[in-house]
């Protein structure tokens, strides 16, 4: 308990504090001009993956986006100018994160930088003594494993390509390893997302994350990743329907009206921001495609970028302000997504 406490406070400094404040501070008073760096930031190790998941760009084979692998070197660069401000990196998007070969070295970088880390893997794959191992002793904030069945055919109706009993076996390495180590630190959980084919396996997930020793956590699914918010929910729903849970505990939407049922108010724009593997900087982890990016860290620092035209114009959209050019962020008030 003592070892998850102190790595969780380690992380905090008078810099990082002051990052939080004024994020709130200015994105209630609805500044666009920011005089401060955000603290939570998606970086992602590569846009590969190993599954062809229906719902995701990657798994259809989406080419608005370039495909690679983030390198090394330009996490270190990324991290150097401004890991000072970091509290959190989510260190995935649209791909496997562990199909990336530096990814443990990035990870142990962060740690010496004092900056807490997150992965989400399908891990569907081969993982040997020696990555769980190392997995283990990388001080990882939390890994999270998707899959969205406990059974074989519920759960290859959607991570096409998978392996389900791998999946099972792997977590149960993790957590074999994770004991040995006495890592009270790191934590796995087990991402079960829910569709129609799979809502009536929510008590067996239940109890299979208890028998494995991982934490469960049952998330609503998502549409159309690539496409969910440039189109209205009416659109989303009438396209993905087969997928949508009939019980509305789980379902996003409101389906008499056809619409979300809950809107949000984005503060993205002031408090995190997303890098995709070649540099790419994005509003939100909504946006697949780097047609729509702020700008890329290979050709500008990120504190130029972070205040850039581009920035300042969507946070004017987000507050329902006149801005300099439109951007992408514009098209979630339009869906009826999002207030301000």
């Amino acid at each position: 308990m003592f070892q998850k406490f102190w790595k969780r406070l380690r992380i905090f400094s008078l810099r990082k504090i002051y990052n939080l404040t004024m994020g709130k501070i200015q994105s209630a008073i609805g500044s666009t001009h920011l005089y401060y760096y955000p603290t939570k930031i998606t970086i992602e190790s590569g846009n590969i993956c190993n599954l062809r998941c229906p719902l995701c760009p990657t798994g259809q084979k989406d080419i608005s986006a370039r495909k690679g692998y983030l390198a090394y070197s330009d996490f270190k660069k990324l991290i150097d100018e401004i890991g000072e401000n970091l509290l959190l990196i989510r260190l995935y998007n649209w791909g496997e994160p562990l199909l990336n070969k530096e990814l443990i070295k990035m990870i142990t970088y962060a740690d010496k930088k004092k900056i807490a880390v997150k992965i989400s893997t399908n891990l569907s794959f081969p993982i040997d003594d020696l990555l769980a191992e190392s997995l283990m002793r990388a001080n990882l904030q939390k890994i999270y494993v998707s899959c969205n069945g406990v059974s074989e055919s519920s759960y290859s109706n959607y991570h096409i390509g998978g392996d389900f009993d791998k999946v099972i076996a792997n977590m149960k390495l993790l957590v074999k390893e994770k004991n040995r180590l006495k890592n009270h630190y790191t934590e796995i959980v087990w991402l079960f997302h829910v569709f129609k084919h799979n809502e009536h396996e929510i008590d067996a997930a239940r109890a299979k994350a208890k028998e494995i020793g991982v934490k469960l956590m049952i998330n609503k699914m998502r549409t159309d990743m690539g496409k969910e918010i440039f189109e209205t929910a009416e659109k989303s729903i009438e396209r993905d329907s087969q997928w949508l849970p009939a019980n509305p505990e789980f379902n996003i939407f409101n389906m008499e009206e056809k619409k979300p049922k809950k809107r949000f108010r984005c503060d993205l724009l002031w408090t995190e921001t997303v890098i995709n593997w070649d540099g790419s900087v994005l509003p939100c982890c909504s946006v697949y495609s780097e047609t729509y990016s702020f700008g890329n860290i290979k050709d500008h620092s990120f504190k130029e970028i972070w205040n850039n035209e581009r920035y300042l114009s969507a946070r004017n959209e987000i507050l329902g302000r006149r801005s300099g050019i439109k951007t992408v962020c514009h098209v979630c008030k339009v869906n009826d997504y999002i207030y301000q």
